[in-house]
């Protein structure tokens, strides 16, 4: 599945797909966490109830998985990278230095940090009662949850005091993630490409360990790529939805498009 960045229909669209297990993972705590900083810049009780919503699965996610150390491990390497190209002499090293600078910063406050679930989400009775509901259809609605529904009444300002306090557990994994895919989406050179007939498929170079696939769409294109791949090589078919919500079909003209291929 392809994390995708839709603005409107006169601007780009571009698709997302990762190629390891640890970039999946950061392009759904970046899509979870948007969703939080949403949820959280609105007044009404439905965008305070997406807020909860996204933290409520950011902490199952970290729950699953070591999500700090992964992050640790992918700025460590990306140093490893940024270092070697101050040896070249056509790199700005006013561009270089504060990139390099900010990831170790990052990782250093990575590695400082204390280890598990942070005891203001993880010992939380009110976020877990809301946790267990969420399971069942409706589970949170008014009659199941009275505290729930008699807290989202509160001032919006109270609320964000609260959703702040709680996102300040996940704030590092926050800025790591974003850190990490910002530094991915810069590195990569756009390249035009035309798959006929609605379908590409190009080989990796085995000595290059890609990170992410990018796909940009034009403006105005009614279609959308099915991405599969690994480190070595992908696959892209462009297809497009009937109105009526039959099954999709791969389209028959041709479809040119900008590939990225993401690594630093």
């Amino acid at each position: 599945m392809s994390s995708t960045a839709i603005n409107t229909e006169t601007k780009e669209i571009t698709y997302e797909y990762p190629l390891s297990e640890r970039i999946r993972t950061f392009l759904r705590l970046e899509f979870l966490l948007d969703q939080y900083r949403f949820g959280a810049a609105g007044d009404s009780p439905w965008h305070t109830r997406m807020a909860i919503s996204a933290l409520l699965d950011v902490k199952g996610l970290l729950s699953r998985s070591d999500v700090r150390s992964e992050l640790q491990k992918e700025l460590d390497r990306m140093i490893a990278s940024l270092e070697a190209l101050k040896e070249r002499p056509e790199v700005d090293a006013s561009v270089l230095e504060p990139l390099l600078d900010e990831c170790k910063a990052l990782a250093q406050s990575l590695r400082a940090a204390p280890t598990g679930m942070p005891p203001s989400v993880r010992d939380n009775e009110f976020l877990a009662t809301i946790e267990q509901r969420a399971g069942v259809w409706g589970g949170t609605c008014a009659f199941d949850l009275p505290a729930y529904h008699l807290w989202l009444e509160t001032p919006v300002a109270d609320r964000r005091v609260l959703l702040e306090h709680w996102h300040e557990a996940f704030h590092l994994i926050d800025e790591g993630t974003r850190l990490v895919l910002r530094l991915l989406r810069d590195s990569a050179d756009p390249i035009t490409e035309k798959a006929s007939a609605g379908s590409f498929q190009a080989m990796l170079d085995r000595n290059t360990p890609y990170r992410m696939l990018r796909i940009i769409l034009p403006p105005g294109l009614r279609c959308y790529p099915e991405i599969s791949g690994s480190k070595h090589y992908c696959n892209i078919r462009f297809m497009k939805q009937p109105e009526h919500g039959e099954r999709a079909q791969q389209v028959e003209d041709d479809v040119t498009f900008t590939l990225e291929r993401c690594l630093i």
